[in-house]
């Protein structure tokens, strides 16, 4: 399973699967749950436009409609690095950064700015 792919997929199926515990949940009788009208209609509503949310985002999905477009946030942040002049920011950003690819593009960018 690829998490980066399948992500919308496992989002999709969680609503539908939520929509579909409170429907059951309450025509069950379940004891956890118990929804006296007019509130089971709006839980009856509630589920149903979980379940149509997820059937909606699979298809969507499918059909290539959620794609990612444009930079990642990394991306960005790497651009932005490249463009920056000012010593102290970087050097902040090179010490305290997480991500290592970023550390190291904002400690060479340092270095071309200190030269």
């Amino acid at each position: 399973m690829n998490l980066n792919r399948d992500f919308p997929y496992l989002v999709a199926c969680y609503l539908i699967a939520v929509g579909l515990f409170f429907i059951s949940s309450d025509m069950l009788g379940a004891n956890y749950l118990s929804a006296r009208p007019p509130g089971k209609y709006y839980l009856y509503l509630l589920s149903l436009i979980f379940i149509a949310v997820g059937i909606c985002a699979v298809y969507l999905r499918y059909q290539g409609k959620l794609r990612r477009s444009g930079k990642s946030v990394k991306e960005v942040r790497l651009e932005a690095i490249e463009n920056l002049d000012d010593a102290a920011l970087l050097a902040n950003i090179a010490l305290e950064q997480k991500d290592t690819e970023i550390q190291k593009a904002a400690e060479e960018r340092l270095n071309e700015i200190n030269k």
